[in-house]
């Protein structure tokens, strides 16, 4: 619809396109003139009918069609038509920057470019007659009621403006946007449509000297002040002495405190640092292993179960422990742990063999925390030797550990099931994460004792390692034995050595006894063996009095490492193992405890022989042998020459065992009892 020759019209296509009448009711309106044609149909321009002339039957379902009075519509469609994008206002809402040093909102940039887009399609009409008839229908006196009503009756939600419907204000809008010389006018152009109280969140001002002493005051922790109302109303008492203004609401000072700019100064004040850095702190985005022993987590933490003891008066106690895990990050299985009541080194060293143990491969690297274990194991280079990288995590920065977040669901979802369940740190503020004290105290005479939560703490680690992935759905153990690392090394028994035996600070002396030394009060014998497990006799008598080094794994003392300390460092020798004990009374003697004795016995007998026929051979040849002087070289006792020795002389054995008195551990003396008695 439009103005035509001053007559609102419309097109006769559109009236037969929308059902309004047929092709037939329209020709023969036309022929009968009943309808008035005010143009006729050429190239291009469609033919129009004055809506005045249209009979009512068709002007009701015009109505019901456009759904509002044609008049109105044919303005706001005629309004519209002179409405166009404004790229400029668009650019210098966008970049307008206000008092605060902000940029306006999104809504508010859309809302003024909108209403610079309708003022110049006004100004447009008004400078333009013909554009004006088009709108008002030719009548440009009074011009702007007509103006605002075309305005009015546009759709908000194409154009979200928020101009006045009022023509007065309206026409004041237009001039302070449109006019450049008229001086009683404030604003003008794109700045005149910002409203002035833009970030003015309320209308009391707090100056500089105040704002200061609001955030010192807000940040004591001499004397807390609890709330943004406590602290308004110690404000007011000081306004007069300190000529400040009085404020009027509580909110004022919320206000201040809460501005984007100011909540940082406060915020670590008030909560803690480590609060204010995973609010204000730039995160970083990470990408987690794709692979088994890429990363490895270490962490000690409380282990969540109560459990009872008694102390030395045999009274009740009821009490926590402690529980140092090591996690492969990739698939979260638990690999080694150790429960102790501290963090210590032992506690560290032993969860690290357990989890080299399970995975039999070294970790590309190991993150661990700043704890005082650690700096021990650091100093031995024992985390060097443990993975081609080992990293410390910062402090106080529990989500950049993915143990920690993992231990988090292993305590919710599996140890909770125990009603022994201590709860999570104390910092939960879950009901669910919390301990049921109250059936616990009631059941404490039930609760395990300290060994019964190792095996429960057994259990509950196979379960979770047992349980599906998060993000896989596979069990996390098979993922991790499903998976590879072509870059992490397989462990060797000397890796094991080298990262979990322990370098004894004092060298050990060589005695007939073997190896022979204690530690932690308790007394180890060894013997270095031939391939068959028998005693290596030659090399024994070979290194006696010489002192070695030696190396022991502290769980397993079954075998041990010799090495001689050169100026380059350690070199090893040899290894040596756990001595074979003899029963001597025979009623306890074991199968083929004498065989045992009688092939050592005639091994010795062998070695005392060779021995004594090198040294005649070096003093025949030097003509120092006693026979060739006139004299006789004794002979070996306990040795007969006509008849060699054999396991049939248990008797003989079994006598000079008996009157062996063996040597104390701390004695270096070789103690020669028992050849000569035989």
């Amino acid at each position: 619809m439009e103005y035509y020759k001053n007559q609102l019209c419309v097109e006769a296509g559109w009236l037969i396109k929308e059902s309004i009448m047929t092709q037939t009711q329209y020709d023969n309106l036309n022929r009968r003139k009943q309808i008035n044609v005010v143009r006729r149909a050429c190239l291009n321009t469609p033919a129009l009918v004055a809506y005045d002339s249209i009979p009512d039957r068709f002007k009701k379902n015009i109505i019901e069609k456009i759904g509002r009075d044609p008049y109105k519509a044919v303005i706001q469609s005629s309004l519209k038509d002179f409405i166009v994008p404004d790229e400029k206002s668009r650019k210098y809402f966008r970049g307008y920057i206000m008092d605060n040093g902000e940029h306006l909102p999104e809504p508010a940039q859309e809302e003024y470019r909108a209403n610079a887009e309708i003022l110049n399609a006004l100004h447009h009409i008004i400078i333009d007659r013909a554009a004006g008839r088009k709108v008002i229908n030719g009548k440009l006196k009074g011009i702007w009621p007509r103006l605002a009503n075309a305005v009015l009756n546009l759709d908000k939600k194409e154009f979200k403006h928020t101009l006045p419907p009022n023509y007065r204000r309206l026409q004041d809008r237009y001039n302070r946007f449109i006019s450049t010389d008229n001086s009683r006018f404030e604003r003008i152009g794109y700045e005149s449509l910002i409203h002035g109280n833009w970030c003015n969140k309320n209308s009391e001002k707090i100056n500089d000297e105040a704002k200061v002493w609001m955030l010192s005051r807000w940040t004591s922790m001499v004397e807390r002040i609890a709330t943004t109302e406590q602290l308004f109303d110690e404000y007011n008492r000081l306004a007069e002495s300190q000529e400040w203004k009085q404020l009027k609401s509580p909110d004022t000072v919320h206000h201040f405190l809460y501005q984007e700019d100011i909540k940082p100064l406060w915020w670590a004040a008030r909560y803690g640092e480590q609060k204010f850095k995973e609010k204000f702190v730039y995160q970083l985005k990470t990408i987690l292993p794709t692979m088994r022993d890429s990363l490895w987590y270490s962490d000690g933490t409380k282990l969540n179960y109560f459990y009872q003891t008694r102390d030395a008066q045999g009274r009740f106690q009821m009490k926590t422990t402690s529980v140092y895990e090591v996690m492969d990050v990739y698939s979260e299985t638990m690999l080694g742990y150790h429960i102790s009541d501290t963090e210590d080194y032992v506690a560290q060293y032993s969860a690290f063999r357990m989890a080299m143990q399970v995975s039999q491969h070294k970790p590309y690297q190991v993150s661990y925390d700043n704890q005082g274990g650690h700096k021990k194991l650091e100093a031995g280079d024992f985390l060097t030797k443990l993975s081609h990288l080992s990293i410390r995590t910062k402090p106080y920065n529990g989500k950049s550990k993915t143990i920690e977040s993992a231990f988090g669901r292993f305590q919710m979802q599996i140890l909770k099931k125990d009603w022994f369940f201590t709860g999570q740190n104390i910092q939960t503020k879950r009901d669910e994460s919390k301990a049921n004290l109250e059936f616990i105290m009631a059941n404490k005479n039930n609760l395990p004792t300290l060994e019964e939560v190792h095996a429960k703490y057994i259990q509950r680690r196979n379960e979770w390692n047992n349980a599906p992935h998060p993000k896989t759905g596979k069990a996390r153990i098979e993922m991790y034995r499903e998976s590879s690392n072509p870059k992490t090394a397989k462990v060797e028994l000397m890796d094991m050595v080298d990262l979990f035996w322990v370098l004894r600070d004092k060298p050990v002396t060589t005695s007939a006894y073997g190896i022979t030394f204690q530690e932690k009060g308790v007394s180890y014998n060894y013997d270095v063996t031939l391939p068959n497990g028998m005693p290596d006799i030659k090399w024994l008598a070979k290194n006696i009095d010489k002192k070695f080094r030696i190396k022991f794994d502290p769980q397993d003392f079954s075998m041990i490492y010799l090495y001689d300390e050169t100026p380059q460092g350690l070199r090893f020798v040899t290894e040596a193992n756990e001595k074979v004990a003899i029963h001597r009374g025979k009623q306890e003697q074991e199968p083929g405890e004498m065989e045992r004795w009688a092939a050592i016995d005639k091994a010795n007998a062998e070695l005392r022989e060779e021995m004594r026929e090198s040294l005649m051979e070096i003093q025949r040849q030097h003509n120092q042998l006693p026979e060739q002087n006139g004299l006789v070289t004794p002979g070996i006792k306990g040795i007969n020459r006509k008849r060699k020795q054999t396991a049939d002389n248990f008797g003989r054995l079994q006598k000079a065992m008996s009157n062996v008195v063996v040597a104390s551990d701390e004695d270096d003396e070789q103690d020669d009892n028992l050849y000569n008695l035989m």
